[in-house]
């Protein structure tokens, strides 16, 4: 189990701050993929589903990303053409993508997309590397797998913009885990959001994962390495480029972090070393697990319903001052 240094519980963030990584083309190399984005017509299809709620219209989503990929997701919208917020989400490294109804009925839209390779969206990466889904395309940048589940969520964002146009009264970028390092990097990319949230996102502080992680991505990278040692200067090298840490400087919007004291998947310090280079108003908040099955997981209902609020309401004046606080 991944622990915080003894003494720090409750004031730990993130011990000595790591420093950035970017490749020396680390823009040019955004600028081009956002660039190439933009080239591919979305060619959204929309396909009417049950709804669980009268007020509510539900609709499945498929819409052309990066490549050309088809990838999939959904809508839930309100049906009273009241202007809204419209937050967009996805899913974690294990994949499943629920409809969130519990967000739309709190008064948001919601959009949710599958990034390529998971569930209907599978077919838009025919061969995952069998080393693990995050060493699928690790010989090139180009190439690599996180640089379409990148432009996945960045072309859900704008799917999402176009279905609802001008009934978008904010826009709010949603991930846990997988997602949330999605989400930073897709945030950092557009700057499009009015708010930022992100549980726990993975990818962090590269270097440190290597030692830190004992589950999920991490686990598959090490293991890649541990039987490929010669490769090891090349994966770091590329990894920096998917690395949210690397990203967090840009980030302008407000932003809310939930990180999991204890977490094997997504240690606290990887999530420290993205917060702690945020460039915005921010707050951290810290909950005793993450990616466990102890009964505390049920405390990040608290974190949900604080994100809700502020997407709902919008950020008060005075967010970010108070930096840290425990659920």
């Amino acid at each position: 189990m991944t622990r915080l240094p003894d003494g720090h519980a409750e004031g730990y963030s993130g011990g000595p701050q790591p420093p950035l990584t970017r490749p020396p083309d680390f823009e040019p190399f955004w600028e081009k993929t956002r660039v190439e984005l933009a080239g591919v017509e979305p060619a959204v299809s929309r396909e009417p589903l049950e709804s669980q709620s009268a007020a509510l219209g539900f609709e499945g989503l498929a819409f052309d990303s990066l490549g050309e990929a088809r990838v999939s997701g959904y809508a839930i919208r309100w049906k009273d053409d009241v202007p809204r917020p419209l937050v967009v989400h996805s899913h974690g490294y294990g994949g499943g993508l629920d409809p969130m109804w519990c967000w739309a009925e709190a008064g948001v839209n919601v959009v949710g997309v599958e990034a390529r390779g998971y569930g209907r969206s599978g077919e838009a990466l025919p061969v995952p590397s069998r080393w693990g889904y995050v060493l699928t395309g690790i010989e090139s940048p180009e190439e690599y797998v996180l640089r379409g589940a990148v432009c996945d969520y960045m072309r859900a964002v704008e799917v999402g913009a176009e279905i609802l146009g001008p009934l978008v009264s904010r826009t709010v970028l949603n991930g846990t885990s997988f997602a949330g390092g999605l989400a930073v990097m897709a945030q950092s990319v557009m700057q499009v959001a009015d708010l930022l949230v992100v549980a726990v996102p993975t990818f962090g502080w590269a270097e440190g994962r290597r030692s830190l992680v004992e589950e999920g991505s991490g686990r598959e990278i090490n293991r890649y390495l541990e039987a490929h040692p010669g490769r090891e200067e090349d994966v770091m090298a590329l990894l920096s480029y998917f690395d949210p840490m690397n990203f967090a400087t840009d980030i302008r919007c407000p932003t809310l972090v939930g990180l999991g004291l204890q977490d094997d998947v997504v240690p606290a310090p990887t999530v420290y070393a993205i917060a702690n280079h945020l460039g915005c108003p921010h707050e951290v908040v810290r909950l005793p697990v993450s990616h466990t099955e102890r009964p505390e997981e049920k405390l990040w209902d608290r974190f949900e319903a604080r994100w809700l609020r502020l997407a709902v309401e919008g950020v008060p004046p005075g967010f970010g001052e108070k930096r840290e606080s425990s659920i």
